[in-house]
């Protein structure tokens, strides 16, 4: 919800005609990305005013290996227009500068921009810089950029790139020794827990137990928590309404990939809710997600130091 407020706002700015700025936002897979791009899509819809098609944020989808004239592409794709595979990249690039003024697109949302920066990329990081400081500046629009960390590889070629963008925004897991966090992940397991009970299908593993457990399986990635639900629910599908076991739990377990440590796998007891999880496992399990996902580990202010 921070994310959406600050995107929010810089869009917003945007359409009112202020200064563009390119705006990146890099965290692991299953962070929780992708609902963010839809909730944005959602809220600045495309419409016609006076016959004339108005499409204010448009989302573009970074295809793997991509390639210098599938950027233009993509863009055109994402606007419903198709070109012919003859065009040339420069032709291509003045037709999406074209459909955008006429489509008064004032911000582009990148989804997955790190497929740029993968290994075996054809486009050199210095050259996706370039191609994305170029769109920036011909047509003064504000750059939204998502991707897994290794988006920042574009940045880091481009000097005039980073002059122009925000200091990154980085969409971490939930941190399990961040107090605030953790009572915010917990809420997340709690509103899935409710639904189930409503359903007809209580889950009878204590609050405690379903909120330490699955983060050793998530890692705080809310994703894979949402998979594990899911999961969970499809264990049962086919049965009368009854209690959800510690046993189901680790039945539907096995259908999720573990995104946490793997020194430490989640619902592995033998169904005892006494047990609780060490706080270093906790740690570790968040610390996995992160250095799997090539992030680095947030170092955190300690209670003496200044802010």
């Amino acid at each position: 919800m921070e994310h959406l407020s600050r995107l929010q706002q810089r869009i917003d700015d945007a359409l009112k005609g202020f200064a563009p700025k390119i705006v990146r936002i890099p965290g692991p897979s299953r962070v929780g990305k992708s609902s963010l791009i839809t909730t944005l899509s959602r809220n600045y819809p495309e419409a016609r005013t006076d016959g004339r098609r108005h499409v204010p944020v448009l989302i573009v989808v970074v295809p793997q290996a991509a390639t210098a004239k599938m950027l233009p592409k993509s863009v055109l794709e994402a606007l419903g227009i198709q070109v012919s595979p003859r065009t040339t990249a420069a032709a291509m690039f003045d037709l999406m500068l074209t459909q955008l003024r006429l489509a008064r697109t004032r911000v582009v949302i990148f989804d997955e921009i790190s497929h740029l920066v993968d290994e075996g990329s054809r486009v050199p990081p210095r050259a996706a810089s370039d191609w994305l400081k170029t769109l920036s500046d011909k047509l003064e629009m504000t750059l939204i950029l998502f991707g897994i960390p290794r988006l920042e590889r574009i940045f880091l070629a481009n000097e005039q790139l980073r002059g122009r963008a925000s200091p990154p925004r980085l969409f971490l897991p939930y941190d399990a020794a961040d107090v605030k966090q953790m009572s915010a992940y917990a809420a997340c397991v709690m509103n899935y827990s409710r639904l189930f009970t409503t359903a007809g299908y209580p889950i009878q593993v204590s609050p405690r137990v379903l909120v330490q457990q699955s983060y050793l399986l998530t890692g705080g990635l809310i994703g894979v928590l949402a998979d594990f639900m899911s999961e969970l629910a499809s264990v049962v599908k086919t049965e009368a309404p009854r209690p959800i076991t510690y046993l189901d739990c680790q039945m539907a377990c096995e259908e999720v990939n573990h995104a946490g440590s793997p020194h430490q796998l989640a619902f592995l007891t033998s169904g005892s809710d006494d047990t609780d999880v060490p706080p270093a496992a906790m740690k570790q399990a968040y610390v996995h997600v992160l250095t799997s996902n090539a992030a680095s580990v947030p170092v955190r202010k300690k209670s003496g130091d200044k802010q």
